[in-house]
């Protein structure tokens, strides 16, 4: 099985979701939330594969969720 990349959740100042990607190399790739789908073909600009699966992208949504819900946003 694939291991699932690094990722963190950065929200801008309308609350929209980024999904900010690690690659092993270092490099940091930027992608909105919402346009993202499960096995998504995403590269690195190393090249490396950092697609997201289903139970990532499940992971981002319900971080997503929690700290809209600490800034009290619905």
């Amino acid at each position: 099985m694939m291991k699932s990349p690094r990722f963190d959740i950065d929200l801008d100042k309308h609350y929209n979701a980024t999904v900010v990607i690690a690659c092993d190399c270092g490099h940091e790739t930027r992608h909105h939330l919402a346009s993202l789908h499960p096995d998504n073909k995403l590269s690195c600009a190393c090249g490396a594969d950092i697609s997201l699966p289903a139970t990532a992208l499940d992971m981002a949504q319900r971080r997503t969720d929690a700290l809209k819900a600490s800034y009290r946003v619905h």
